[in-house]
């Protein structure tokens, strides 16, 4: 059998083995929030869980039935996808979260058999619950790590060991696919568009249902799904899923031997011909159309193999890789880092930093680096620069600063550090609103370890500083009892960064 549809196959049986309570139960708990680097871990989950009816009831009307799901807004906080561009991560009200939850609860057999149809024979890699064969009937708590070696699985195994069957690769996306994503589409997918439009104010029907409670979470839009909670991926998925069959049934009837896998929007396929490939494209951008979608142009391109297979950075940076080292010295390190640096500027946007910093840590979360005196002091700076290359490595150096000052036993030079910190800090506030993402993580880091008290500006925009600031929660209080922050204890007694992340390697 060919790999991308036995892995779709053992996805489907997995998923099969787990019960909807448990899966609800996970969407609650460890859903809610977007993945591990985007909030540090004071902003977890308790006490949610699934009730034995929705909160939002419908009533039925002789004509029509009324569904009034309160509006509301999100709590964005704004994730850096580049220098240059941001990515805004959406939390949902809780009492509409929990009813998208209940109502795919309740009609999970139908979600599964949409997700994994038969006829589908694009492959997709990106089912966003962990499961794993290791334990088939229980679920994980680790989303970006499964995620992460999901498209690894995808790209860099199952498509080349099939490659040498065919003669092309093409790679596509949908361009900005979340926010653009129309709330009417996922009852399209689920359902068809005549049959979602003659239920469109009778609430039947589960796509329905989800269209306007989507809505609502984000004050009433028709467009865009809140991104980072998995209810969303599962949505996104629903509505990939419809677009993938038709197209698998287009590409059967014009009897194109190809191959077709996706990762959320990132679409691949092997083919033998620039002819089936172009055919292909069009394909999908016909039932792209239909959904009020489009393909991103500038990322879509057509190569002869081996040519695409392998990330271009990847050779490189295994010249230098610290992976199987034990311990690092500094001398090691800085070579290393200015490696990684020349490989990033030669291919932007990419992993390697990530990768980079990832190999610093041990299997059991501890700091592989040997360092003395002011090799303390450089590292921390030159991990800061890393920052300034890819913002999104942020929380990542943060929680390897965090094992540096754990390791300084030279009063002076951990009392130096901590003050580079709080002049960071304090530039930072200057613009609160800016800088969001990057307060979020440095208080916490602050506050966890008790590294100095924080002077707090009068005004705080960002909620998720706002609770940091008073150790509570300050946002979506109306149910009481729903817990979405834990208190920061004393120092000692607080999650590490390092182990909250989850991204390093544990193999």
């Amino acid at each position: 059998m060919i790999l991308p549809h036995k892995h779709f196959r053992d996805t489907k049986r997995l998923v099969s083995k787990i019960g909807a309570k448990k899966i609800s139960d996970w969407l609650l708990k460890e859903g809610y929030y977007a993945e591990q680097y985007i909030l540090p871990p004071c902003f977890s989950v308790d006490n949610f869980k699934i009730k034995r009816g929705p909160y939002y009831k419908i009533k039925k009307g002789k004509k029509r039935n009324d569904y009034f799901p309160t509006t509301a807004d999100l709590i964005n906080v704004s994730f850096p996808k580049s220098q240059l561009t941001d990515r805004t991560f959406g939390i949902v009200e809780p009492k509409i979260y929990h009813d998208i939850v209940w109502h795919l609860k309740k009609h999970w057999d139908k979600v599964v058999n949409h997700l994994f149809h038969k006829d589908n024979k694009i492959s997709s890699y990106s089912f966003p619950i962990p499961i794993t064969k290791r334990a088939e009937s229980k679920l994980g708590t680790l989303r970006a790590g499964r995620l992460i070696y999901e498209f690894i699985e995808m790209a860099e195994n199952d498509l080349v060991a099939e490659a040498h069957n065919f003669k092309y690769q093409i790679k596509t996306d949908v361009k900005n696919f979340y926010p653009t994503v129309y709330t009417h589409s996922i009852a399209w997918a689920l359902h068809t568009k005549p049959v979602a439009r003659s239920d469109r104010f009778k609430y039947l029907r589960l796509g329905t249902l989800l269209d306007k409670l989507v809505q609502n979470a984000n004050d009433g839009c028709t467009n865009g799904l809140p991104i980072g909670p998995v209810t969303s991926d599962l949505i996104s998925e629903i509505i990939l899923a419809s677009i993938d069959r038709e197209c698998s049934k287009q590409i059967r009837n014009k009897r194109i031997n190809c191959i077709g896998v996706r990762f959320k929007d990132d679409y691949r396929f092997l083919c033998n011909s620039k002819t089936d490939g172009e055919t292909i494209l069009k394909i999908l951008q016909e039932q792209m159309r239909f959904f009020n979608l489009s393909l991103n142009e500038g990322k879509s391109d057509l190569k002869e193999l081996p040519e695409g297979l392998f990330r271009p950075w990847t050779s490189e940076f295994q010249k230098i890789s610290l992976r199987y080292r034990k311990t690092i010295s500094y001398k090691r390190f800085e070579i290393a880092l200015l490696t990684v640096l020349q490989i990033d500027q030669n291919n932007p946007d990419t992993g390697v930093i990530d990768k980079f910093l990832s190999e610093l840590i041990t299997k059991d979360y501890k700091l592989k680096l040997s360092l003395k005196g002011k090799d303390f002091q450089k590292a921390f700076s030159l991990l800061l620069l890393l920052k300034e290359r890819r913002s999104k490595a942020f929380p990542q150096i943060l929680a390897i600063i965090e094992l540096l000052i754990h390791k300084i036993d030279d009063k002076l030079l951990k009392r130096s550090i901590i003050s580079s910190i709080r002049k960071i800090l304090y530039k930072k506030l200057s613009n609160s609103t800016g800088n969001q993402y990057d307060l979020i993580w440095l208080c916490y880091l602050i506050k966890s370890n008790g590294l100095f008290k924080i002077k707090w500006p009068k005004k705080i925009y960002s909620e998720f500083i706002r609770s940091i600031k008073e150790n509570k929660q300050t946002y979506f209080n109306s149910e009481s009892d729903i817990i979405l922050f834990k208190k920061i204890g004393l120092p000692g007694t607080n999650k590490e960064l390092v182990r909250h992340l989850a991204l390093f390697p544990r193999d």
